[in-house]
């Protein structure tokens, strides 16, 4: 636990700053360096040689550096696309990989990893793009999710989610990470009007709020439990060793993966039916 504790304070003392005080443009390419980072993490999980992984993480760092370096570049011009795209892939497969408790793996597996991450590194551009506190609080959905559902797993929970895949979920933890969120989500909403939950209660309401906000926090759980299917599967505790006490940059980033891309995703659909 120590090292975990000491390992997250490193980085917090290094991301702080770069979000607060370097350009978007510096910020976002460090973002596709960790996307990058957890594409080759994931491809080893994946059963492909070593020359297609290779390829495929080269194509994602020339395509991104070449996007975030572009001075005529508006994020938001393809960024719907983008994201909508892979929230359909996430909200399409993932329930039916988990269901049938066995993921992909060669090269359509490693076509969709890439896609996976690229549009996570685009969510994160694009919600810094929108502001700070916009950013913080999208990714709050999954640090908040994964702590409640810690807490309330561990007070009371009775009932496992998928002991085969991950046997310390349960249920509760599940129905306490979503009840939290949605306290915590409104709240905010209502009282920080540059977060993301602003501008999705402003364009959708409440109750349609709440229902995006439902499906965030069970898609989180999701994008862990698919992330252990994984390992479990490549026969690995971790998907990597860069980070001392939590294992790799897949490890702590595969809801992130998940729900980034769905809530900025969502964020500019609603947008754009205004």
């Amino acid at each position: 636990m120590a090292v975990r504790i000491a390992t997250a304070l490193a980085l917090f003392v290094v991301l702080i700053p770069i979000a607060l005080w370097t350009p978007v443009s510096v910020f976002s390419f460090l973002s596709l360096l960790i996307f990058a980072g957890v594409f080759w993490e994931w491809s080893r999980l994946l059963q492909v040689a070593f020359g297609p992984r290779l390829a495929a993480l080269t194509a994602l760092l020339v395509l991104g550096t070449a996007l975030v370096f572009d001075p005529y570049l508006d994020p938001r011009g393809l960024g719907i696309e983008v994201l909508g795209a892979a929230s359909l892939l996430w909200l399409l497969l993932l329930p039916w990989v988990l269901w049938r408790g066995k993921s992909p793996r060669g090269l359509p597996a490693l076509a969709l990893a890439a896609l996976a991450c690229f549009a996570a590194f685009w969510s994160v551009w694009q919600a810094r793009y929108e502001g700070l506190v916009f950013l913080v609080t999208a990714l709050l959905l999954v640090w908040l999710a994964d702590t409640a559902a810690y807490f309330s797993g561990r007070a009371f929970g009775r009932h496992r989610l998928a002991p085969s895949i991950s046997p310390g979920k349960t249920w509760e933890g599940v129905w306490g990470a979503v009840i939290f969120n949605a306290v915590v989500m409104t709240t905010l909403g209502l009282f920080l009007f540059e977060s993301w939950s602003a501008r999705m209660l402003q364009y959708l309401g409440l109750i349609p709020f709440l229902l995006v906000v439902l499906l965030l926090t069970g898609y989180s759980v999701m994008g862990d439990l698919h992330q252990s299917l994984l390992k479990r599967q490549a026969g690995v505790k971790d998907s990597g060793r860069l980070l001392p006490g939590h294992g790799g940059l897949f490890d702590r980033l595969d809801a992130v993966l998940v729900v980034m891309p769905l809530a900025v995703f969502c964020e500019l659909w609603a947008e754009s039916q205004l």
